[in-house]
């Protein structure tokens, strides 16, 4: 064989001793070099549930039932960029008597748009109405979430949150250093546990809730979903810490109810550089050093009378002399609590308060202190003395047997004093006839001994969305009267066809004759029959077979000297054949839910509460079938204008956009005398004088238009007001601005009752309590020592 072919042949054949690639095992995509198979990756990765307000230590979220709530779930595409929606839906387990679970109940489902960055965690925050379960001893509820996008199967999450009791608010506390605020989790003010023979009593009042300071801090950016927060602590966090709507938001909030606490010379300061430095009670101008006397007069003041650590703790305030205190402008309405050597000033806006003291509440002059725990509750929050009550047949008492009850009662929790925030058209009770129970007794209406002109529920406590309110069933009951379609009347039938006929007839007749062209008033008859029929339909309001009405009855209710309202909405909506609705808000202050229990709303379809695809949220899919009523309940935050405000020359001014009708002035004094002025019409921007005289029953007048009279005799009762309280209720033609629903109806009817709250009673003076749990560690070592 040639030289050359030799080397040619081993040349073609070298592939052959290598081999190919398709015989040799090789990792693939669905294995690792080690030969064991790796899982695909996931399309997506979920962060657990936040529910608002959210603390940064807590293994799950809670939420309170009734309550609007804000959330937020952070989820993260893996495999690519991301459009779709986030479908929200909260349940609650149902239990019969024997606690046998027997169903679920669900809330209205909120949808919201994701976009979905590939690799990026991010966060969406979603609102939803936490449902009512049955029992108090329902623990949890569950949130479900589902991502669906536009492409691909969808992606389910679903945690679980535990639940507030009846009396049980949030209690927040905005802080750099949580570690300074760990007495709080364990005061004896955030509730107690009585032992008993079968199982432990749990009383709770608040849950304190520690948010991770960060670039956004958990919270709702709107009052209507803070009803489940009673108290708020800002210490040190920066003035930018809240975003533009949570700080208008916080301000709403402390109008209606709410307490803000502004712990010492670093949240002064803070604050002060925010939205809301005009409801400080001080202004600051500068730090100073904590005056040892003053702090030793509050201690001296403010002590339990069994306290034995008041003389080391004055020891330890005059020896020390690094602490520093906020100093600065008073601002009107702000005042030093009494007792408190003006170490604690306070200012009322509306039905709330901001307390503000003057130096830090975590100081270490007051670690010690055993009366600290009453001085927080008295002095801080407000609330009553509580006393400590030994058990009965347990033997030998120790703490946790101890019964901490309201001075004077055997009260250990109550919604009305944990939280002040109330909205009338969820909380009020009004003078509505009593309901019968089932043998045709009277029943007395549910209510608190430290509130009763309020409504409180063993589940939701109070301020929860409450659909058989006495001011909703009220309004429901006079829609019910009201509401309907315009029938045209008889003389406008006649005059209709009276026209017809003359139209269709002689000057039909007389106008072809001129022309010469007489036969073409045959071909006329059609056209004017056509036409006839177009304008008949427009006189009676209809629209070629729909008709549509929309009957409104609203509740606006603000505080005296400020721009901004609540405003309750019942609009019962009526169609000639079934339509859907949307109900659209202008702004992120609104919410709205078909009526709960509807009786038969004649369809299957369910609404939804969509955020975020506009500026403010709407209710979508609101079905009403053919020739049906149906209501929907609607709640929004509206800007007034200005203000409406009466002065101490008793002048009444009105700085809204609204024309006031019927307005009544109803005023107590402290020891219960009421009076009543009458001022008329009152428009926008005008000022008018109330002459008051005293009153024993009022008497409204009545023919106002949609039986407003009926809501104007309710809210206006003297008997309703507290004493030291004064309330102003009119009348507004028409609907307020804000809420939108489409498709408009031709038929309109509103009325809208005002209430302002002109003045609230006076705080009550600082408590302290009857006694200390360390008098019976005391009586316990005695009892140990002697034997």
């Amino acid at each position: 064989m040639p030289r050359h072919l030799f080397f040619l042949l081993a040349l073609l054949a070298t592939p052959l001793i290598v081999g190919c690639e398709g015989c040799r095992e090789t990792p693939t995509d669905e294995q690792n070099p080690n030969g064991t198979a790796e899982r695909p990756e996931d399309s997506f990765t979920a962060d657990p549930l936040v529910v608002y307000p959210a603390d940064q230590n807590a293994m799950l979220s809670a939420a309170k039932p009734g309550h609007w709530m804000s959330a937020e779930r952070g989820v993260r595409s893996n495999l690519g960029d991301t459009r779709g929606e986030l479908l929200s839906r909260v349940s609650v387990p149902m239990r019969n008597v024997d606690m046998e679970m027997t169903g679920t109940l669900e809330s209205c489902e909120t949808i919201r748009p994701v976009v979905l960055p590939k690799g990026q965690m991010r966060g969406f925050d979603f609102r939803f109405r936490c449902p009512v379960p049955n029992s108090i001893e329902t623990r949890q509820l569950t949130v479900s979430n589902r991502l669906l996008p536009r492409s691909g199967p969808p992606f389910e999450m679903r945690d679980k949150a535990n639940i507030l009791q009846g009396s049980e608010y949030f209690f927040v506390v905005l802080t750099t250093r949580p570690e300074r605020f760990t007495r709080f989790q364990v005061a004896d003010w955030t509730g107690s546990i009585e032992r008993d023979l079968d199982r432990p009593i749990t009383a709770r009042n608040y849950r304190i809730v520690v948010p991770k300071a960060g670039s956004l801090l958990p919270l709702p950016e709107t009052m209507l979903d803070m009803t489940s927060i009673a108290v708020i602590l800002w210490d040190d966090v920066s003035e930018d810490a809240l975003t533009p709507l949570q700080q208008t938001a916080l301000a709403d909030w402390i109008h209606f109810g709410g307490r803000l606490i502004v712990n010492g010379p670093a949240a002064s300061d803070a604050v002060a550089n925010t939205a809301i430095a005009d409801l400080l009670p001080l202004t600051p101008t500068s730090n100073i050093e904590l005056d040892s006397q003053a702090s030793s007069q509050l201690m001296q003041n403010l002590s339990v009378e069994s306290d034995r650590s008041l003389p080391k703790q004055l020891e330890l305030v005059r020896s020390e002399s690094s602490q520093i205190a906020v100093d600065g402008r008073l601002n009107a309405g702000a005042e030093a609590i009494p007792q408190t050597a003006s170490l604690v000033l306070r200012r009322t806006l509306g039905r709330g308060n901001v307390i503000q003291p003057r130096f830090d509440l975590t100081s270490s002059w007051l670690e010690a202190w055993q009366s600290y725990d009453s001085f927080i509750n008295g002095v801080i929050l407000g609330r009553p003395p509580r006393r400590y009550v030994e058990p009965q047949g347990l033997g030998d008492p120790v703490a946790s047997d101890l019964t901490l009850l309201f001075s004077g009662t055997n009260v250990r929790s109550d919604a009305a004093i944990n939280s002040q925030l109330r909205i009338a058209t969820r909380d009020s009770l009004l003078n509505l006839p009593e309901e019968q129970d089932d043998s045709g007794r009277r029943q007395s209406k549910p209510g608190s001994r430290f509130d009763r002109y309020s409504r409180v529920d063993a589940v939701t406590g109070l301020t929860a969305w409450n659909d058989d309110s006495d001011a909703i069933e009220l309004m429901r009951t006079t829609l019910a009267d009201e509401a309907g379609i315009e029938i045209p009347g008889s003389s406008m039938v006649i005059r209709a066809l009276a026209m017809y006929l003359i139209l269709l007839v002689p000057i039909n007749y007389v106008v072809f004759r001129l022309i010469n062209r007489l036969e073409y008033a045959w071909f006329a008859v059609p056209v004017i029959a056509v036409i006839g029929a177009a304008w008949a339909a427009r006189q009676a309001r209809l629209d070629i077979g729909f008709a549509r009405s929309n009957t409104e009855l609203a509740i606006l209710e603000t505080h005296a000297g400020y721009e901004r309202a609540h405003v309750t909405r019942l609009v019962g909506i009526y169609n000639s054949l079934s339509s859907r609705y949307r109900l659209q808000f202008p702004t992120v202050d609104g919410a709205a839910s078909p009526l709960d229990r509807e009786p038969d709303p004649g369809t299957t379809v369910q609404p939804v509460f969509k955020t975020s695809f506009e500026e403010g949220p709407s209710l979508e899919d609101f079905a009403v079938p053919s020739n049906r009523m149906r209501y929907v309940h609607t709640e929004e935050i509206i800007e007034l204008g200005g203000a409406i405000a009466m002065d101490s020359s008793d002048a009444l001014s009105n700085g809204s956009q609204y024309e006031l009708f019927d307005v009544v002035i109803v005023r107590k004094s402290d020891q219960g005398d009421a009076e009543v002025a009458w001022v008329g019409g009152l428009a926008a921007g005008e000022s008018l004088p109330a002459r008051f005289q005293p009153v024993e029953q009022l008497v409204v007048p009545g023919a106002m238009p949609m039986q407003a009279d009926r809501l104007v005799r309710s809210f206006a009762l003297p008997e309703l007001l507290r004493d030291g309280e004064t309330r102003m209720v009119a009348r507004i033609d028409g609907s307020p601005s804000g809420l939108k629903i489409y498709p408009e109806a031709r038929q309109r009817m509103s009325q809208t009752i005002a209430i302002v709250h002109l003045q609230h009673p006076a705080p009550a003076e600082p408590s302290i309590d009857d006694n200390l749990i360390s008098d019976f560690r005391r009586v316990l070592k005695t009892e140990l020592g002697s034997e």
